[in-house]
C-alpha cells in the first residue's frame, strides 16, 4: 500500500511539474528583467517567458544595470515570485524597498494601443 501511495505521489508532482512552470516565475528562474517605470517590473524566465510585476514603495530610477534582490516570503529559490514578496535594488548607496502587489503573464501590447498603460514606452 506505501509503494502504491508513494508512486501515486510521484506520477502527480512529474504531472504537475510542467503545468507548475507556466504558471509562475520562480525565484531561481529569473534570466532577465526590465522596469517600464518605477512601479512596474518585466520578469523573464529561462524559457523567455514573461511576467509583469506590480509594486508599491520606495523603488525608484530602475535601470537594467543594477541588482535587484527578491526576497520571498517562504525565502526558497523555488518559491514563485507572489504577491507580499520585497524588491530590493541598491542606487548610487540608496536602497529601496517595493511591495510586489500582482504578479501576471505579461502580454506585449499591440503598436499603437495609446491606452495601453503597461507599454514600456508609456509616459515617455
Amino acid at each position: 500500500m506505501k509503494r502504491l501511495m508513494c508512486a501515486a505521489a510521484g506520477l502527480a508532482i512529474l504531472a504537475a511539474s510542467p503545468a507548475a512552470a507556466s504558471t509562475c516565475i520562480r525565484q531561481n528562474d529569473i534570466w532577465n528583467w526590465s522596469s517600464p517605470n518605477d512601479r512596474t517590473l518585466i520578469l523573464e524566465d529561462y524559457r523567455h517567458h514573461k511576467w509583469l510585476a506590480k509594486m508599491i514603495g520606495t523603488c525608484s530610477d530602475l535601470v537594467y544595470h543594477q541588482k535587484l534582490l527578491i526576497k520571498a516570503r517562504e525565502g526558497l529559490g523555488l518559491s514563485c515570485v507572489q504577491m507580499g514578496d520585497i524588491v530590493i535594488t541598491r542606487n548610487n548607496g540608496l536602497n529601496g524597498r517595493c511591495a510586489i502587489t500582482s504578479v501576471v503573464p505579461y502580454v506585449a501590447p499591440v503598436k499603437g494601443d495609446k491606452d495601453d498603460t503597461s507599454s514600456p514606452h508609456s509616459g515617455y
